[in-house]
């Protein structure tokens, strides 16, 4: 890491501890542009600066994520309190605009915002959400739906099962499936989609020969329990083999989701680890693929800090004290790379990452603020 990146981290570090640190400029809108024909959107929820130091003190060899050249930092708060919560996170992220708590790609006055995802569909780019939790739960809900409450997961699954996203992976099977208005709506989707419910069923796919792939692994969350999933670099190398068969390019959301339970449960660092592994993991996939494809922009950041994480060492091994159960207002880095990750450096708010990726899908910067 140079020294201009050593030190906007030492800056955030001194400058960003609580609710009352003054506010950084976030950065200027983007111009329209062409936009990227592939981009990939990796969200470790979660996971802040002190979560990136834990694991790279504790990993020998270089991280995945140190491969992409462009630094940032983002502040996270919403529209109404200094810390936020999962669904106005992702919301910023997905439509530009600062939300209230628990709302899914709605305003604070309850009208409907337009996502990153439908315009990357207005726009003919296949679309993909896949996370290590229920695919119902608020960041990929987010890009793919609008409820007043991340929690009306029965509606959240009629939305996403009536869209044309080409991938959907997770657990939450059950609110497509167990549902009070009678209706199975994962056999519905099985007339247009591949399906499979079982880590067996996933390996053995050809995913090159899938049009449309919903994999549903379980009937509710799947942390801690990962062997009743595929790993979610598994996941994203078969997402993009789907989304690859479109000439026109894609939008994909790639989340981790471990890394936010573990951290809200004030696990040791033992037991954080391997959720941030899989994550950095993750990202390997999706540069090897950039490799593959240039044209692809890759977007790695976290929501949120989970824990208010504080590492030091003592009697010679590496110690973690936590500060919270919930999250913190400290900012999260973000880190790119490919065609326009420029625009990601520096001091960002949540919801200027999120118009800049409207223009990464070749849509207009304003129109993420209709």
């Amino acid at each position: 890491m140079g020294r201009p990146a050593i030190a906007l981290f030492l800056a955030a570090a001194l400058a960003l501890s609580g609710c009352g640190a003054r506010r950084q400029a976030d950065a200027p809108a983007p111009a329209p542009g062409d936009g990227a024909r592939r981009v990939i959107l990796v969200v470790g929820d979660g996971v802040g600066l002190a979560q990136w130091s834990e694991l790279r003190l504790a990993s020998d060899d270089p991280l995945s994520v140190t491969r992409l050249p462009v630094l940032g930092l983002v502040d996270t708060r919403c529209a109404c309190e200094r810390v936020t919560e999962s669904a106005a996170a992702a919301t910023a992220y997905a439509t530009g605009r600062r939300t209230s708590y628990r709302f899914v790609a709605m305003a604070p006055d309850s009208t409907p915002l337009r996502t990153v995802l439908e315009a990357a569909e207005a726009r003919g780019l296949a679309t993909g959400l896949v996370t290590t939790t229920q695919i119902v739960d608020a960041t990929p809900a987010a890009f793919a739906a609008h409820a007043l409450s991340r929690y009306q997961r029965y509606d959240i699954a009629r939305q996403m099962a009536g869209r044309e996203i080409e991938v959907l992976m997770g657990g939450g099977r059950s609110a497509f499936t167990r549902r009070p208005d009678g209706a199975d709506l994962l056999a519905e989707m099985a007339t247009r989609y591949t399906v499979v419910t079982t880590v067996e069923a996933f390996r053995a796919l050809d995913a090159r020969k899938s049009e449309r792939l919903v994999g549903l692994f379980a009937d509710s969350t799947i942390f801690p329990g990962t062997e009743v999933r595929p790993t979610l670099p598994e996941m994203a190398a078969t997402a993009l083999a789907v989304l690859d068969r479109d000439p026109d390019g894609f939008f994909l959301l790639l989340e981790q989701e471990d890394t936010d339970d573990a951290h809200h449960q004030n696990v040791p660092l033992d037991g954080t680890l391997p959720g941030l592994r899989e994550l950095d993991r993750t990202i390997a996939v999706a540069l090897d693929y950039q490799e593959r494809r240039p044209e692809t922009l890759v977007v790695v950041t976290g929501d949120h800090e989970t824990g208010g994480l504080t590492l030091f060492y003592q009697d010679g091994s590496l110690e973690a004290r936590y500060t919270t159960g919930n999250h913190s207002a400290t900012m999260v880095p973000l880190f790119a790379g490919g065609p326009g990750s420029e625009r990601f450096g520096g001091w960002l708010g949540n919801e200027t990452v999120g118009r800049l990726l409207f223009d990464a899908v070749g849509e207009p910067a304003e129109m993420a603020r209709r």
